[in-house]
Formats: structure tokens, sequence, C-alpha cells
């Protein structure tokens, strides 16, 4: 008979999320708690999906309908507020608290000064949860820090599981539907094979979690994936271990599995070393076959002294021969980069999105250096007083929370904005091959500045104009020759010759100039003032904002995921269409970008812009 008989279990979202659905937690992590202890307990649930429009009002509905007696909720650092809310709820209703995760692992001591929370699991919790459910919070479980009577109490710590293949299969027929899909149907969904890294980044949470590396065996996973396969629609799997090509031969067994089970209906999203990459190239064509299209690699810096210093055991030569190998095989390559190392200047930031496309990329992710607690980098940036903030949720790897080398707090944010655009400008407007396409792609990204930006009360409206600006500012002297854009009617029946300006401010504005060149168009982008005959168009930035702050990130993070999921499934595009004009996010959506659209025009047509 367990202590606890009726658990919930979630993991809190991050504060801020990129809008991108892909990038979500398909809650694998708390699915192996619950396989653990499904046993011992009356009831298991994960009460509710945490992108819901108003998750804190569903968890406190299903509380006062459903059994339960205890919540555990994992928390990185960048969710560690919105986990305190859950807990605060769940405490209305008398239910016993644990935290755990990377967060409540580095600060114990700070999590549980919240009167909210009763205990925190540190590290590897299986086991540690397992125990808990079952005796209660006493010193005899290891891992465990909790209250008792007024005091706190540091059991000692649990060593890693080194056979990983004695934990049960995560228990996914609990996930709650979320965006159209429930329980094992996810069509989004993450696999880790291994756990821990041999190598020790400096900046990187993994180690002090999961220490060193241990793998489950190959014939382990493909029960996993025998579980979540299906042949009636091609699930895009994320296997994210943190470097799933550490023992290439074990890699190569799985794939071979794989290709014998036919489990090959996945298109696969994967993270991993340069160096890792160059190793098993060999095997680069077995994991196109079983699916894999998309590898993310560490890149971080293209500045070697950087690259030693924050432990990270590549150099540029190896992660310019990664990139070529994914390119050969037509795997899609990104790279990841961050900005704010305490040896690089401006200039050297400057360099940046140059390499990537230096070095044949075609897409980036740019991150600030985030210090996240217990890493080496947090006291290394915090003996260099280089930390200028500890709010908890702006530490997401795109909040701006130090200040390098003397680099100020608002030129490290610019930098930010620079970088993407001076990646994505041009290329990403060529990439679009439709004029409307250009100009929405240029709103979306700047919307993507306004939304990291946001969430950092230091910053003012004009602040975020003006890191909007950079954004715009970067893209400035970029040229497209005869496109062949496929609206160019548009183009022609606005006369041959419009400027879709984007205002800042007086004196501040940077346009995109379209001109008839036969049965093409060229594209020029120029901060130049002057219209010389062209119609144009102006975008305030103001009115960007105004429609951003109408738009919730969660309301485009489940619009894009339907598409998503739509466009997995292979439904016409007429159908994706029709089911997304009877989503309220949807209706509301197109009401507000009418709006906006709907004051453009107007602007356009009875105001010249202000110069």
């Amino acid at each position: 008979m367990s202590y606890f008989k009726n658990v919930c279990l979630l993991k809190a979202p991050q504060k801020v999320d990129i809008p991108y659905g892909l990038i979500l937690s398909d809650i694998t992590e708390v699915c192996y708690l619950a396989g653990m202890v499904k046993n011992d307990v009356d009831s298991i649930t994960i009460p509710v999906n945490t992108y819901a429009s108003n998750p804190l009002h569903d968890f406190e509905r299903y509380l006062r309908t459903h059994p339960a007696d205890m919540i555990g909720i994992s928390s990185m650092t960048g969710a560690y507020s919105n986990a305190l809310e859950y807990a605060r709820i769940a405490k209305k209703y008398n239910l016993y608290v644990v935290l755990g995760g990377y967060h409540p692992t580095a600060l114990p001591g700070e999590v549980l000064k919240s009167p909210y929370v009763d205990a925190v699991i540190r590290g590897e919790g299986e086991f540690t949860f397992k125990e808990l459910v079952n005796e209660g919070s006493s010193e005899g479980v290891l891992g465990l820090s909790f209250k008792d009577n007024g005091n706190v109490i540091h059991n000692p710590d649990r060593g890693v599981i080194e056979n990983l293949d004695v934990l049960p299969q995560p228990m996914r027929e609990i996930r709650p539907k979320r965006f159209g899909n429930k329980g094992t149907d996810y069509l989004f969904d993450t696999v880790f094979t291994s756990r821990g890294c041999r190598i020790k980044c400096s900046f990187c949470s993994n180690d002090m979690v999961n220490k060193n590396w241990r793998y489950r065996s190959p014939l382990n996973v493909i029960e996993e994936l025998k579980m979540i396969h299906t042949t009636k629609k091609r699930k895009i799997l994320k296997i994210w271990d943190a470097n799933v090509l550490t023992d290439v031969d074990r890699m190569e067994k799985i794939v071979d599995l794989m290709s014998e089970n036919n489990l090959t209906n996945f298109k696969i999203w994967t993270e991993s070393r340069t160096t890792d990459i160059i190793r098993a190239e060999h095997i680069m064509q077995k994991l196109h076959d079983i699916g894999l299209r998309h590898v993310s690699l560490g890149i971080e810096s293209p500045n070697l002294e950087t690259l030693k210093r924050i432990r990270k055991g590549t150099n540029p030569k190896t992660c310019e021969k990664a990139i070529e190998i994914l390119n050969d095989y037509k795997i899609k390559v990104q790279g990841y980069f961050i900005i704010g190392h305490l040896n690089e200047t401006v200039e050297d930031i400057k360099r940046y999105p140059e390499y990537a496309k230096t070095v044949g990329l075609k897409q980036a992710v740019f991150m600030v250096m985030t210090p996240y607690p217990g890493t080496p980098i947090y006291e290394e940036y915090k003996r260099a007083n280089s930390i200028n903030s500890y709010r908890w949720d702006m530490y997401n790897n795109f909040g701006t929370v130090i200040e390098p080398n003397n680099i100020d707090l608002k030129t490290l944010k610019k930098m930010l904005a620079y970088c993407n655009g001076k990646f994505y400008g041009i290329d990403a407007s060529n990439r679009q091959r439709t004029i409307s396409g250009t100009v929405l792609e240029a709103i979306y990204r700047l919307i993507n500045v306004a939304v990291i930006e946001k969430n950092d009360d230091r910053n003012s409206l004009s602040d975020l104009k003006n890191y909007m600006y950079e954004y715009l500012h970067a893209l400035v002297g970029g040229n497209i020759k005869n496109a062949k854009f496929r609206d160019a009617k548009l183009l022609k029946n606005l006369g041959g010759k419009v400027i879709f300006r984007f205002f800042h401010s007086k004196g501040n504005s940077v346009d995109f100039k379209f001109t008839m060149n036969g049965s093409s168009a060229d594209l020029s982008i120029t901060d130049s003032k002057k219209t010389d005959g062209y119609r144009c168009i102006s975008f305030y930035l103001d009115d960007i904002l105004n429609f951003e702050e109408h738009t919730p990130l969660k309301r485009i993070v489940a619009l894009s995921s339907r598409y998503d999921i739509a466009r997995a499934n292979k439904t016409k595009k007429p159908i994706i269409f029709l089911k997304l004009a009877l989503n309220r996010n949807f209706i509301a959506t197109l009401y507000h970008l009418t709006i906006f659209l709907t004051k453009t025009i107007i602007r356009s047509i009875f105001q010249n812009p202000r110069r």
C-alpha cells in the first residue's frame, strides 16, 4: 500500500518559448516517472495540457473534481515561476508538492523556501520518486530534500542509474490532449536512448543531473519505438540524447534493428556534436534511410579560443566538416550559436552570422549565454560580476541576463537581433519566392524579436522598437536580382515599383524595394528615405507591436503546431485551411491581422510616410 495513492505529474512550461511547436516538450520525462509507480498507486495522471489557453484554470478545475494527494512537477530554470503557480494551486487543495528537474536540483534550498513546495528530488528522479510515493518523505530516501517541522533536510545524493534498461517504458498513454492529439498518438514525440555526456561543456546543465554517459541497449530502444511507431502517419521523432552518436557502433545496431522491424515511418530530428558526425560518417546513409532528416549541431562560436574556454572539445574545422557531411547526405543541418562570451567583443559577435553562412548553414539559432545555476559558467560569470539578473523567467537561452566584457545590456540585445537579421535577412526573403511572403517573413521575425524581449521588464517600448530596428537594419544592403516571384502580378498591378517601408521613427526606416524587371523582379533592402516615384506602403513598428500584444504566444504555437500536424499527415491544403478557419485561435488571429493590415493600407493611401 503506497503512502500517496492519487498522483498527478506535470512538466512546467517555460515562461517564454519561441513560437515553434516542435521545440515544445513532449513530456516523456514525466512519463518515465509515471511508469515507475503505475502499479503502486490508485491513479496516476498528467491532468492538463500546460500549453492550453488557460492551463492554470484547467488544473484547478481538475482538482475540484478528481482525487489527488500528491503532485510532482518537473522544472527547468526558465519554467520555475510557472512551476510555483501550479504548486500554489495544488496547495489550495492540500496536495503534497514535490519539484524535480534541473532548477530544483541546482537550488534545492532556495526552492524549499517556497511555502508551496514540500520536497525536492535532486538528480535522476525515477527511484527517488518511487520511494517517496511508497514511503513518504524520510531521511532514508536518497536524493530527496524535504521539510520536516520547519527544518529542511537534505538527504545524501543518489547515484545515477547505471543500467537504464531496468526502467519501465514511459507511460505515454496518460498524456493529455494537445493540439488535437493525446496519449500515444502525439505526432511530435521524444525518445531518449541514453543519458549523460562524456564531454563536460562548462555552460551545460546536463552533467549536474545525468553525470557520465550511460546507454539503453538497442533492443530496449526498439521496444519503445514499436510502441509509438505507426504506418498511418509519419511521426516527427526527436531522439533527444545529449549525444546520440557517442557510441557509433551501438547507434548502428539501433538503426539496423529499425530497418529489420520496419520502424522507418519517422521523420527524425536529433542534436549532435560535430566530432561525432565525422566519426559516424560511414553510417550516415543508414541514418537517412531510417528517417533522419534534421540535425542540430552545437557549434557555439567560430572562435577557437572561445571553444577552448567553454571546454567544447571541437574546433571550426570539425564544424565545417560535419556540415559538409550532412549536406552531402541531404540531411538538414541547423547550427546553434551562443553570443556573450567573456572573452569576445562586439566585433567578434558580428562574425557569427557571416561565419554561419560561409560554412553552408541554411538554418541557425543564435542564443545569449545563459549561466544556469549549478554549471561552471554560472560560477565564472558570477565571479566576473557579469550576471545582471536573477529573474529566472529570463533563463531560457534567449533572455539577456549577462553583461560580458564590458558589453552593456542593450548592446548585447541588439547584437542578438543583428545576428538574426544578418543571417536570415535577404536569404529568407529569397526562399519565400513571393513578394507577400517576403514581407510577412520580415513581420514574423520582428514579432519574434518582440516576443523574446517583452519578457524583460527592463525594456521600455522604445527599447523594443530599437531591437526590432536593429534586426531590420542588419538587412540593409541585401539585393536579389531577377527573382521569379510567383505573385509578380501583384507588383505589376501596383505599378511595377513598390516600397514596403518598415518605419521606426523620424529618420529611421528600412525599405524593401521591389522593381519589375521584365517578367522578373529585383529586390533591394535599403535605408534610403526617398521614394523616387515608387508606391510606398508603410508598416509601423508600433502597429506590429500592437498586433503581437493581441496575438498571444500560445495562440501562435497552437496554430503552427496544428498546421505542422496536418502537413505531416499529408492533409490537403484546402482541408488544412478549412479546419483552421473553424479554429477560434485562427479566427482571433485573422481578426487582429485584418485590423493591422487595414490600418496599414489606409495610412499608405492617405498619408505620406514621415521622413
